[in-house]
């Protein structure tokens, strides 16, 4: 049996309750962001106002995976507008464990790029990726990614593992 239709788009309002759910998931099953669980305090209201100062804000998206009106993946992005950094924009992204390993998280990504190539005043894309999360890494440089840098021994892991942070960007 074939999985269902995957829509790549901009998040709506009306994602809220979804997202949030989503993201709540997301802290709990993925050993690769820096928010646990725990700290993720947001409820759909709030997810809601978050959306929708994402969609009025003309240097930054929410990008969702959504089958069947169930967000299945996200990408966010932010960007600092004081002049001398406004050049750059950072993302994070996150799909649905049972959902990885199908070309969301290369949609995500592609659909990402796309858009910051429509922004004549963004020109550079930066992300950090845990140093152990191989299938990332491997996804971004395959989509033009470089290392530029690491943070030697920035994240602890509840386990007491300290790895290092790697620094990547893409100049599209």
């Amino acid at each position: 049996m074939s999985k269902p239709k995957v829509e790549i788009r901009e998040a709506k309002t009306s994602d809220a309750r979804s997202l949030n759910r989503f993201v709540r998931s997301i802290f709990t099953t993925s050993r690769h962001l820096i928010t646990r669980a725990q700290e993720f305090r947001s409820g759909s209201f709030k997810q809601r106002g978050w959306i929708a100062r994402k969609n009025s804000n003309s240097h930054e998206i929410c990008l969702v995976a959504v089958t069947d009106k169930t967000v299945i993946g996200m990408l966010d992005s932010w960007t600092d507008r004081r002049q001398r950094v406004a050049h750059g924009t950072c993302f994070a992204m996150s799909v649905a464990e049972q959902w990885r390993s199908n070309g969301i998280g290369r949609a995500l990504l592609e659909a990402f790029i796309d858009w910051v190539r429509k922004h004549p005043s963004l020109e550079r894309i930066e992300l950090h990726v845990h140093s152990d999360n191989e299938s990332a890494i491997k996804l971004y440089e395959s989509c033009g990614f470089k290392r530029e840098g690491v943070r030697k021994g920035a994240v602890k892991y509840e386990d007491g593992r300290i790895i290092d942070d790697i620094i990547m960007a893409l100049w599209p």
